[in-house]
């Protein structure tokens, strides 16, 4: 190796020397802790309107009107009644729920109409006249006891009879053919 050689490989290496020294004398740099903003709320507040559970907060989307009728979004931590009301959802399926609280939205307060297709056939268990076919709910028994769809044209005595209906009021028909659901097969008290 010749002279200038040596001399190069001595710089060279001072150089090395000088910053390897100068990286282990800088100090670590520390990144500072990062913090994560909280997640922002998606959604609306309660008492704002909405379409579906979730375009509100809570997730609870609810009142009476379908399609472009808005709902409300209300808590989910809310005061509901205990008791047990009927509805008919806006998908046309009855659903239970609070009284004061139906928890989502619904068309209307009750049971929903079976449609033409769901209709009871002759002879099957009916609770109105509207569940059958023939549009004839008739037998004795009231509320979870039900009647029997009817046919329209079915052979019925000609004798009038009275009977108390469901409904607390008195109706006469024939005492083969009542045509309604009842009670009792004599006149309301």
């Amino acid at each position: 190796m010749t002279g200038t050689g040596r001399m190069l490989c001595v710089v060279v290496a001072l150089f090395a020397i000088a910053c390897q020294s100068h990286v282990d004398k800088t100090p670590p740099t520390t990144t500072p802790p990062t913090t994560t903003p909280p997640p922002v709320a998606k959604g609306t507040a309660d008492g704002g309107k909405c379409s579906v559970a979730s375009d509100c907060q809570s997730g609870v989307c609810e009142g009476q009107g379908c399609g472009d009728v808005p709902g409300v979004c209300m808590s989910k931590d809310r005061v509901c009644t205990t008791d047990a009301r009927q509805y008919c959802g806006c998908d046309g399926k009855t659903f239970t729920d609070s009284g004061s609280c139906p928890g989502r939205r619904f068309k209307a307060r009750g049971a929903c109409e079976p449609t033409s297709s769901e209709k009871v056939a002759d002879g099957g268990a009916c609770t109105v006249g509207g569940d059958c076919s023939s549009g004839i709910c008739e037998g004795m028994g009231c509320g979870d006891n039900k009647g029997v769809c009817a046919a329209k044209g079915r052979a019925c005595t000609r004798d009038f009879r009275q009977y108390c209906g469901c409904d607390g009021k008195t109706f006469g028909g024939s005492g083969s053919c009542p045509g309604r659901r009842y009670s009792a097969r004599a006149p309301c008290k």
